[in-house]
């Protein structure tokens, strides 16, 4: 049998990095176009036909930039979801075989501390490698979804949990606990497959958690980001101000200013 070796993200990282930085160069080079437009279309009355011509090839020049724009767009796009995809299936090995990547989270077989749920879960992200920032700004958005009862139902019964999995979430909690031998109603359960989905469904939203400032103005980006990109709860961006401020004031809790 041959060894199983994780799939280099990276390589999906690094293209969708090109692309962007090319993106961004023809974006700046066509307002340097569309600045000769403008400069042409003053000009035009004194300097009749040649600025006229030059006008016409400016606009298609800038045509063009428009239309290469929305190319890399949606180049960009489609290498972000094949990257996710790609990263989900070897998650789906990972278990098959039972090995650990040594760049994600585990997440199973997780060991909690401290005497509360709120206490378990600040230390579990910490210890994990995201900072105090982040890891308030999850809680700040925990907390209001469910008070950290791991037991709490919500939405006449269709939501479950820390986060209220909703639906088909729900469901998706319960087989993952299953297939991982965990038990959908515990913290450990829970937390496990809160990580499994940060890193296999919302990818962006767990590099932005793992990027955030070990400040104020971090730990509120965790959880409107939190809020916005994982919960989507009614009335979202009032909401996610709402938790950015509590996670502000967790933080401070927490020694950090």
């Amino acid at each position: 049998m041959n060894d199983y070796t994780f799939s280099d993200y990276g390589i999906f990282k690094d293209a969708i990095e090109a692309i962007k930085t090319l993106n961004q160069k023809i974006v700046s080079e066509n307002k340097a176009v569309s600045d000769s437009k403008r400069i042409l279309s003053n000009e035009s009355l004194f300097m009749g036909p040649v600025a006229i011509h030059c006008l016409e090839v400016a606009s298609r020049v800038n045509d063009c930039l428009m239309n290469d724009t929305s190319k890399f767009d949606t180049m960009a796009n489609y290498l972000q979801e094949v990257s996710s995809n790609y990263q989900a299936g070897d998650q789906a090995a990972t278990k098959v075989l039972s090995l650990n990547s040594s760049d994600q989270l585990t997440s199973s077989s997780i060991s909690l501390t401290g005497s509360t749920n709120q206490e378990q879960i600040y230390n579990y992200f910490t210890s994990q490698g995201l900072n105090q920032a982040a890891a308030c700004g999850i809680l700040a958005n925990i907390k209001q979804e469910s008070n950290f009862k791991t037991g709490d139902w919500g939405d006449n019964g269709t939501s479950y949990g820390i986060c209220q999995w909703h639906a088909s979430r729900l469901t998706e909690l319960q087989n993952y606990c299953s297939s991982n031998n965990l038990d959908y109603n515990t913290l450990e359960g829970q937390l496990s497959f809160l990580t499994y989905e940060l890193q296999t469904k919302y990818p962006d939203l767990y590099q932005t958690l793992q990027n955030v400032p070990n400040n104020a103005d971090g730990a509120y980006q965790a959880a409107y980001q939190f809020t916005i990109r994982f919960e989507r709860p009614a009335d979202m961006e009032w909401r996610g101000e709402q938790r950015g401020y509590s996670a502000q004031d967790m933080l401070q809790s927490y020694g950090q200013q």
